[in-house]
């Protein structure tokens, strides 16, 4: 059979040849041999030897030896994928869109079941049969609740989604896959990106192109602060050969001023030391001059002294004498009652005159 085809139902009475031909089944082919409404036997990995068509099987029918239904139901038993499209909405109103695979089997014992889906259906059955027949019922019963049950896309990408899309699909879709005699191995999902996941995937451009300019801008920043470093380094290095040379020759002129005040000092030493010499001669002879001006001035001293004491002396017994007189003119006065205060007065002021006459 081809590889989209499922199962296949023949009725051998169709086959009408001249001569017997053999069935040959593969390891993941079974037959299962209905005769007059009863199920024979299923079998697989084997050849049937002129089991159909041939002149005897022909006669036989024509007399009524034989069974007269004898059906041929040719089923696959390897695994095969059915795809079912899925669009539901999430908890927080995004839809969400992709492909459910799953993947079922035909076991040998269960392959006569497949008489129920037959009982109602066409005599060949490939994949969009059963997708067709499974679609609805997987998307009400499965997809819908569960898409429900997260409020946000970006939840569909982790491993517990797939988990409980496969134990959803084993609990709810068991029931039917049994009345076909299918086993379901695998179940996962494929879902496309959601609005919030696109919204998500923008911001993340963004952020990454805002993070590249900013990058961007960095690395200008950083070159031009790179260039005024270097700029700035040549500036000053510039003005250090500048200091330098000009510190050269002021360095050679100073030292040529040196130079020419070294002599200055030199010549100016000179002067000072002759003139010091000139200095102590003057200041010896200023200094016996000196010497004698002072011994003569002592002398003069001595003598002015001497005269003042005399002096003194004699203004003390012209004083004294005075007052002697004075005492007894007052005496004089007093005894003749002629003490008044104008003679007073007039004694005071002669007394006056001659202190200041001895002066």
């Amino acid at each position: 059979m081809q590889p989209d085809i499922l199962a296949r139902l023949i009725d051998t009475g169709g086959i009408q040849t001249w001569g017997s031909r053999d069935l040959v089944l593969k390891p993941n082919e079974a037959v299962t041999i209905i005769a007059d409404g009863k199920i024979q036997d299923t079998l697989s990995e084997t050849v049937l030897k002129s089991y159909t068509g041939g002149w005897g099987r022909w006669l036989g029918s024509r007399i009524g030896l034989g069974s007269t239904d004898h059906k041929l139901l040719f089923t696959m038993t390897g695994p095969f994928d059915l795809l079912f499209l899925i669009d539901g909405q999430l908890g927080d109103g995004s839809h969400a869109r992709g492909m459910a695979a799953l993947r079922l089997q035909f076991n040998r014992e269960d392959c006569a079941k497949l008489l129920n889906v037959f009982a109602n259906g066409p005599r060949l059955l490939d994949r969009g049969f059963f997708v067709r027949l499974y679609e609805r019922e997987l998307e009400e019963r499965v997809i819908r609740p569960l898409l429900a049950e997260y409020a946000d896309g970006r939840q569909l990408r982790g491993r517990e989604f797939q988990d409980a899309f496969e134990m959803s699909c084993r609990a709810e879709m068991r029931s039917s896959f049994g009345l076909a005699g299918l086993t379901l191995l695998k179940a996962y999902c494929t879902v496309n990106q959601t609005d919030v996941e696109r919204l998500a995937a923008y911001q993340h451009q963004a952020q990454l192109a805002q993070d590249s300019r900013q990058v961007d801008a960095d690395a200008s920043l950083a070159q031009l602060e790179r260039a005024r470093a270097a700029t700035l380094a040549r500036i000053e290095m510039e003005n250090d050969i500048a200091h330098a040379q000009a510190r050269g020759k002021a360095a050679r002129k100073l030292e040529h001023e040196l130079k020419n005040l070294r002599k200055h000092e030199a010549s100016l030493h000179a002067e000072r030391e002759h003139a010091q010499g000139m200095a102590d001669v003057r200041v010896g002879e200023q200094g016996a001059e000196l010497q004698s001006a002072m011994a003569a001035f002592e002398i003069v001293q001595q003598k002015k002294q001497e005269r003042m004491r005399m002096q003194a002396k004699l203004n003390g017994e012209r004083q004294e004498q005075t007052d002697v007189m004075q005492r007894e003119m007052m005496q004089m006065a007093a005894e003749k009652a002629v003490l008044t205060p104008e003679v007073m007065l007039e004694f005071l002021k002669q007394q006056t005159k001659q202190k200041e006459a001895d002066k």
